[in-house]
């Protein structure tokens, strides 16, 4: 009997410890558990704990440093209940958000993110031109189910929005894109802010089998270079105006005309 009661004391002084292990880890041990699960992101100078930690660089794979990310992390974890706040900060981007995931549903609230595109080493580049001026996401709720985004409610706005092609530049103004969706299929609609050197209105959806644009798109005050950049869109109407209309997939995605 006696020999049973020390093995048992054995194991509850190794769980106790395991435990305190687990509550206080600190967060430059865990990384290279989630290291792995991050794909090209790379998570430097990581320190605190697993709970209320700070990687004072995150990089990606082509070396940007995105700049500080600090993360508040519930011990509901444990549980198999992620809750997540992060707040990112840097001369690149900025932002916060939270995150709650369980099973195969993760649920972004409360998501705001800034990306200053003229500061990147590579802007994003689209078929029409390189694009320029700050990018500024703000998300009441994102809910990604399975990996899908199944449903949204925020909106994205490029503010001093310009595309550079290599042989010119146009301004296009502040333009917004008001995003809903449920069940899986994501609507963007498409506008500018009513002074803007481009004039816009349309709408674009996604969903797992396809997805569509339809906007309509004209110089406001006749600028020429934007004027130059439109003709490369296709063929202006009488009025000088373009109706691009693009898509790939099928079904529910099926409009009618360019607004």
């Amino acid at each position: 009997m006696k020999r049973w009661r020390t093995l048992l004391l054995i194991v509850a002084a190794l769980l106790a410890a395991l435990g305190l292990l687990v509550w206080f880890m600190p967060a430059r041990w865990a990384l290279a558990m989630v290291q792995p699960k991050l794909g090209a992101v790379q998570l430097r100078q990581v320190s605190g704990s697993v709970w209320n930690g700070l990687a004072g660089d995150v990089v990606l794979a082509d070396g940007t440093d995105l700049g500080e990310l600090h993360w508040q992390l519930s011990r509901r974890a444990l549980l198999g209940h992620l809750q997540l706040h992060a707040t990112l900060d840097g001369p690149l981007a900025h932002g916060r958000g939270d995150l709650a995931r369980h099973g195969d549903e993760a649920i972004w609230s409360d998501l705001h993110l800034t990306v200053t595109l003229d500061a990147l080493p590579r802007p994003p580049t689209t078929p029409w031109g390189v694009m320029r001026g700050e990018l500024a996401l703000d998300i009441a709720q994102l809910r990604v189910l399975k990996g899908w985004p199944d449903s949204v409610s925020g909106v994205v706005r490029w503010n001093d929005a310009a595309v550079q092609w290599p042989d010119g530049r146009a301004g296009l103004g502040n333009l917004t894109a008001d995003l809903t969706g449920s069940h899986g299929v994501l609507r963007a609609e498409l506008h500018d802010d009513g002074s803007s050197a481009l004039q816009l209105a349309g709408q674009a959806r996604i969903s797992p089998i396809g997805w569509r644009l339809d906007a309509l798109l004209s110089a406001r005050d006749h600028d020429a270079a934007l004027e130059r950049w439109l003709a490369r869109l296709g063929t202006p109407d009488a009025n000088g105006a373009i109706h691009l209309q693009r898509g790939a997939g099928v079904g529910a995605l099926s409009t009618g005309a360019a607004p």
